[in-house]
């Protein structure tokens, strides 16, 4: 039998990616046309039911269960391997039409192919969509983290008596600039730079000058 043509064995729907696995593994160019898809970790729902975000896995399942294609060049290996009695094969018989070995050409085998093909693309989307998600997901986190940050910076208090050399930080048009306290009421204070203008600033943007230095 040419290599254009592939004869089919069955096996039970449990055991169809093993069987083309171990076939694979015996040297048997065997293929049944898979897809991956995500479901529920063992436990998500009763994780989802508590409030939990549910937890999702990646599954491979044959597209065909049961139904494995083997080459038809290797025919003789796989009678070979069904009547073997002991192994790691899983059970399988091969399909026959009457007395022969049961075929298909290589071309009816293209829309299983297809099939195939359209359920990659498609887990390749929904990754690269889990995948913005997740990225979303940390911005946000690190946008409510700063938010926090910086709401716990505001309700702090310093001692910022007149005269201080104080200088900012976290002002991008004062940024590392160095002045003295004019006054402060503990949550703000108003700074000199040297001019004529005085600035009104937020006092957990102000530090020492001698803190800085200790």
């Amino acid at each position: 039998m040419g290599a254009g043509r592939w004869c089919i064995a069955r096996t039970s729907a449990a055991q169809t990616l093993r069987l083309a696995q171990t076939l694979a593994d015996a040297g048997v160019v065997a293929w049944t046309p898979r897809r991956t898809v995500k479901r529920a970790a063992p436990g998500a729902r009763r994780r989802y039911v508590t409030g939990q975000r549910r937890v999702m896995i990646e599954v491979t399942q044959p597209i065909l269960p049961g139904i494995v294609f083997v080459r038809g060049d290797f025919l003789d290996e796989l009678v070979a391997i069904a009547a073997l009695t002991f192994g790691p094969h899983p059970a399988f018989t091969i399909l026959q039409l009457g007395p022969r070995a049961a075929t298909v050409r290589d071309q009816q085998l293209q829309g299983l192919r297809s099939a195939q093909d359209d359920a990659d693309q498609a887990i390749a989307a929904e990754r690269e969509a889990e995948t913005r998600a997740a990225a979303r997901l940390e911005r946000a986190e690190r946008f409510r983290t700063e938010r926090a940050r910086l709401k716990a910076l505001k309700r702090e208090r310093k001692d910022l008596p007149p005269a201080t050399r104080v200088t900012v930080a976290e002002m991008p048009a004062l940024d590392g600039m160095e002045g003295a306290v004019v006054s402060s009421d503990g949550t703000s204070a108003i700074v000199n730079f040297g001019g004529a203008v005085d600035w009104h600033i937020e006092a957990w943007r102000l530090m020492p000058v001698a803190a800085m230095a200790a």
